[in-house]
């Protein structure tokens, strides 16, 4: 589960295209939030309405029936509002129907070290020394990428709302800039329209921890920029990392630093639940292998 902050000037109009909109007057339907775009300005700049511009997001969509079912689950109740979907894995059509008419946005989790068959892959640390070797080959990557996004047009019918990696590995050098060009050939027309315009997930740090660091500077400034030049809308900063050994008691400290630490908005009402959620954690990180597990329930009271 990971958490991204949203600027804190942006505004919200369109709730279908949630996620992932960084200085954009569009695209705020997110997770915590609700839109209170027919209020007046005397209610939106009331201090109540100060809200924490957010998006919670679960990744590893299709991975397993129940990560899907948990997805679900979470998002019944509007405790997220974004999933990003593993193009080796399944879906039922009811579930995908389901998260439509949640107004989930779903994004393709580009996919080079988990399920997907392709000639690449493999583990994490393979992956990455030979992306920073410079040594993978850019029409293999470009292969992998077009597939991914055809299986997902497949799967749900459209075009992704956003693009992320599994383990990060979209930032990667050769990956990120093959990313790039398949998105710029198949959605740059899009990418000047705001209402059809596909966004990407940054790594910015939003808490300066170790890890997060690491992470970022795995490739998060280069493939910024690269989203920056090509006219990819982002999210503002990146949060929800922590160990996989993390306790609910952790976890529940680390959620109030990650909403300290994210920015204000006057132009979303708080939606966060207040009262506890008696969601029960499905699953091991042990029955994942190196992929992403089940999600956790977290304490939201």
């Amino acid at each position: 589960m990971t958490t991204n902050s949203k600027n804190s000037n942006s505004q919200n109009s369109n709730s279908q295209n949630a996620s992932f909109k960084n200085n954009s007057s569009k695209n705020l339907d997110s997770i915590a939030m609700t839109n209170i775009e027919n209020q007046n300005l005397e209610q939106i700049s009331a201090p109540t309405n100060n809200a924490r511009a957010i998006i919670i997001k679960v990744d590893d969509l299709g991975l397993s029936e129940a990560v899907n079912h948990a997805v679900i689950r979470l998002a019944e109740p509007g405790l997220i509002g974004a999933s990003s979907y593993m193009a080796g894995g399944n879906i039922s059509t009811d579930d995908t129907n389901c998260l439509s008419e949640l107004k989930v946005d779903v994004g393709l989790h580009l996919d080079l070290t988990g399920i997907f068959p392709s000639a690449l892959l493999g583990s994490l640390k393979p992956l990455l020394i030979t992306s920073y070797l410079r040594r993978l080959k850019p029409l293999i990557v470009t292969d992998i990428i077009n597939r991914q996004l055809d299986r997902f047009a497949d799967t749900f019918g459209r075009a992704p709302v956003f693009i992320d990696g599994h383990q990060h590995i979209h930032q990667f050098p050769i990956v990120r800039q093959q990313l790039i060009k398949a998105l710029d050939t198949r959605f740059g027309d899009n990418n000047d329209s705001a209402q059809n315009a596909i966004c990407a997930r940054v790594t910015t740090p939003l808490v300066n921890d170790l890890k997060s660091q690491v992470i970022y500077r795995l490739g998060g400034k280069a493939w910024r920029k690269l989203c920056a030049d090509n006219n990819i809308t982002t999210n503002d900063k990146f949060g929800g990392v922590y160990g996989f050994d993390a306790d609910t008691e952790q976890l529940s400290v680390l959620w109030d630093q990650w909403l300290s630490a994210a920015p204000r908005t006057r132009f979303l009402t708080p939606g966060l639940h207040n009262l506890a959620t008696h969601l029960a954690p499905q699953g091991t990180y042990s029955q994942y292998g190196s992929t992403t597990p089940a999600i956790h329930s977290v304490p939201l009271g």
